[in-house]
């Protein structure tokens, strides 16, 4: 059995509460110009959905709504996913929400944005770079609607990068 000191033991329980406590988030910037620019078009649309003498609507945002992290390998997670399926108008929940799930938005350093439509996300890592994986409505994979179906994107500093649908025709065979 191994005794520590009363100092170390107090010292070696401090260092423990303080690797285990949750670092805060980081805040969002509303005022980066990309981010600024889908968070105010998504105000304008709900307000355009008051009623006639209604109350003003608003944006609702469950956890996860918006989610730092790293979409272009460049070091910290200081890129953002804006995931409208977390995100509701107070006046009609359906306003960006259907079948195929809603907007996801990809803003790299505040700066350049670009917006698909799928139900989930993620990143992984794909030859040591991020790579993002949406999944899509069947019809983007030439198949019915429930059919999975996912799309993968590359991000660096110049933007996204990804195939385009009907570009090429489909390979054929093995």
């Amino acid at each position: 059995m191994i005794r520590l000191s009363p100092s170390l033991a107090l010292g070696l329980a401090l260092t423990l509460a303080l690797l285990a406590t949750p670092l805060a988030a980081q805040e969002v910037d509303e005022t980066a110009p990309a981010i600024a620019a889908v968070l105010d078009e998504a105000r304008a649309e709900c307000a355009a959905e008051a009623a006639a003498g209604g109350p003003k609507p608003r944006l609702e945002m469950e956890t996860g709504a918006m989610t730092w992290t790293d979409l272009d390998g460049d070091g910290p997670p200081n890129d953002l996913v804006i995931d409208f399926n977390r995100i509701m108008c107070s006046a009609t929940y359906s306003l960006w929400h259907g079948s195929g799930g809603s907007r996801l938005v990809f803003v790299l350093n505040g700066e350049i944005a670009r917006t698909w439509t799928g139900g989930t996300w993620r990143v992984t890592e794909y030859g040591g770079q991020p790579l993002i994986l949406i999944g899509r409505h069947g019809t983007y994979c030439d198949s019915y609607g429930a059919r999975g179906c996912v799309q993968a994107i590359l991000a660096d500093g110049a933007g996204f990068s990804t195939v385009i649908a009907g570009a090429r025709p489909l390979e054929e065979g093995g």
